[in-house]
């Protein structure tokens, strides 16, 4: 390992100090750290590696900020089987390992090899539009169907491997992973699953039916969701960050990725305790409300 990408949130790092200090540090250990061109511009620090290579020449990346910086890296980076470091300069930091103060030892422990990566399941939509464009998009956290700001209820049909589920007026309905029954499905009423678990969560949010529970189902099961009315705002949205609008006529399946999310764990990990900490203990973070999870 001699090449670490850079990924900071310069929103929550204003005027880059606290990335400019993590290249510093990464280059006092002999090691080289790699930034694509828009984030040198801002910092004037690191290889600036052309945004097309960044991934590939990175053997590591560490990513500052919170929640929902680390889900869109996870998401670039994942095709390419790179670990994550993530540095907590948010609130929640239910995903990253480490807060900035902890940098010097955890440069260590990467050097030394004093690590282990933790891989977290991901899951894969398949959209099959009326006009046979196919769109294939990928999440750590959730995917979800819901309706618009201000729209009325949507009806949906759920199928698993090709058999009826239930059929569903809501506001819309959510397939996490175990990694995000910590997120958006807990904010609707879905179990905590921990992430050592492979499964698929189904949760309908707000239904509008007393028979409309979460479902916890087989990792390798396939989830097809009909939108069975014509309203034009619904849109399938994947980490809270990215979104596509969907309507009646639209194929969509929902499973698990063939690629998978890979975290760098220094310390050691109760998943327990990190949730009543993240959960209890600390306040709420726009960042970490992209995504959350654990």
């Amino acid at each position: 390992m001699n090449k670490i990408g850079i990924i900071p949130n310069l929103s929550k790092d204003l005027g880059g100090d606290q990335t400019r200090l993590v290249i510093k540090k990464i280059r006092d250990k002999g090691l080289e750290a790699l930034v694509m061109p828009d984030i040198y511009e801002i910092v004037g620090s690191g290889s600036m590696v052309e945004s097309n290579d960044f991934f590939k020449e990175s053997d590591i990346l560490i990513v500052l900020g919170g929640d929902g910086t680390l889900l869109n890296a996870a998401r670039q980076s994942c095709s390419f089987g790179i670990p994550i470091l993530g540095i907590n300069i948010g609130r929640l930091g239910f995903l990253t390992e480490i807060e900035i103060s902890d940098i010097d030892k955890a440069l260590d422990s990467l050097v030394a090899n004093e690590y282990y990566v933790e891989k977290r399941m991901m899951l894969k939509a398949s959209i099959l539009k009326e006009n046979n464009e196919h769109i294939e998009l990928t999440a750590l956290n959730e995917i979800a169907i819901a309706k618009a700001s201000f729209a009325r209820i949507i009806h949906l049909k759920v199928f698993i491997n090709d058999e009826f589920v239930n059929y569903y007026p809501a506001d819309g309905i959510l397939v996490s992973s175990p990694t995000g029954s910590t997120a958006y499905s807990l904010s609707a009423g879905g179990p905590i699953i921990s992430p050592r678990m492979k499964c698929l969560l189904l949760t309908p949010i707000c239904p509008h039916a007393l028979n409309a529970r979460p479902i916890v189902t087989h990792q390798n099961d396939l989830i097809r969701i009909i939108i069975d009315d014509k309203t034009r705002d619904v849109f399938l949205t994947i980490d809270g960050q990215k979104g596509v609008p969907v309507k009646k006529g639209d194929i969509i399946h929902i499973g698990k990725a063939d690629v998978e999310t890979q975290l760098v764990r220094i310390n050691k990990h109760n998943f327990f305790d990190v949730l009543r900490e993240k959960l209890t203990e600390r306040p709420l973070d726009t960042d970490g409300l992209e995504g959350g999870g654990s």
